[in-house]
């Protein structure tokens, strides 16, 4: 669901022109944050605010971004030990547990599900008009686990659509005309598609869509670092949230701070636009972060039935509250 991007490898936390009261360079504990893809995008900028604006030094925090080589390697690095706190898909942490990997979710990054279906702009789209339609997919575990819930939403079987694998991005199929509906969530393909054509696509979103409404995204870490460090990890996440709250309230400069970061992570108007799309859904009825076994059961089970995983664990094998409690 991202465009490749490539970028920097790692990028250290800024540390000049900060207050007095803000602890010095050597003093500041280090701590590395894996991301999810190989690439910075618009979901990195509650990160680059933490640094850009102190938040992650105010916390005596030296907090350093690191980009696996792709998708699949975030969990693998926080469980070796080459990372200590990370992004990951939710899938990938059922799939973390399923292995038996040392990495659990820590905090959700948004509430909701926020994947669907889309069409160009101005054609309808409906799920009692699937059949026969082209979509396109990704072979990604998410993907994979959403489909069922749509097909069955709409009363039809996979033989009753065709399904496009999209190598890299769906975006350009949709537009081109060479299929008939997108896969994606909102804050990747809406704001390419408006940017493309200043119009905003079709949509059946989340519950809309037949799926159910669980978070697409959670930050993870690694059980032996929290045994380990589980004050760091507290600090960390404090000032996460509060560069969250910053981000939300400040979008188009929270964009051109990871412009300037990361210059190839997208424009500033197209990251300003996907932050304001997926930022609202960070907030829960109990505040940022927060988690419940409804965010993460019926994952496990929509995996459980795709035959991606063995069983369905108990939910605390998946996620914990204990650095937002």
């Amino acid at each position: 669901m991202k465009a490749a991007i490539t970028g920097s490898l790692v990028v250290s936390a800024l540390l000049c022109g900060l207050s007095a009261g803000v602890a010095r360079a050597d003093a500041l504990t280090p701590i590395r944050f894996v991301y999810d893809w190989a690439g910075a995008d618009h979901e990195l900028i509650p990160l680059v605010v933490g640094q850009e604006k102190g938040f992650y030094q105010q916390a005596g925090l030296d907090v350093k971004v690191i980009f696996p080589p792709d998708s699949q390697t975030t969990a693998r690095m926080l469980a070796l030990g080459q990372a200590d706190v990370g992004l990951n898909a939710t899938t990938d942490i059922v799939f973390a547990a399923d292995q038996g990997l040392p990495v659990i979710a820590v905090g959700l990054y948004s509430q909701h599900n926020n994947w669907g279906l889309f069409t160009r702009p101005g054609v309808p789209i409906s799920l009692k008009d699937l059949k026969g339609k082209s979509i396109a997919i990704y072979t990604d575990s998410w993907s994979k686990a959403m489909l069922p819930f749509v097909l069955k939403a709409a009363g039809l079987q996979e033989n009753d659509v065709r399904l496009i694998i999209a190598q890299d991005d769906d975006v350009p199929l949709l537009l081109s005309g060479k299929v008939d509906i997108a896969t994606n969530t909102s804050n990747f393909l809406i704001p390419s598609v408006e940017l493309a054509q200043s119009k905003t696509p079709g949509a059946l979103i989340g519950k809309q869509a037949g799926v159910p409404d669980v978070p697409v995204w959670a930050y993870t870490a690694s059980t032996r670092y929290l045994q380990e460090h589980p004050d760091t990890a507290k600090k960390w996440m404090q000032a996460t949230i509060k560069a969250t709250e910053w981000a939300a309230a400040h979008p188009q400069q929270a964009a051109e701070m990871l412009h300037t970061a990361y210059p190839d992570s997208g424009s500033v108007a197209l990251s300003t636009r996907a932050w304001q799309i997926i930022a609202p859904d960070m907030k829960g009825p109990q505040g940022y972060m927060m988690q419940n076994d409804d965010n993460w059961l019926p994952i496990a089970r929509a995996l459980k039935a795709t035959g991606q995983i063995n069983s369905v664990l108990p939910a605390n094998k998946y996620y914990t509250n204990q650095l937002v409690k």
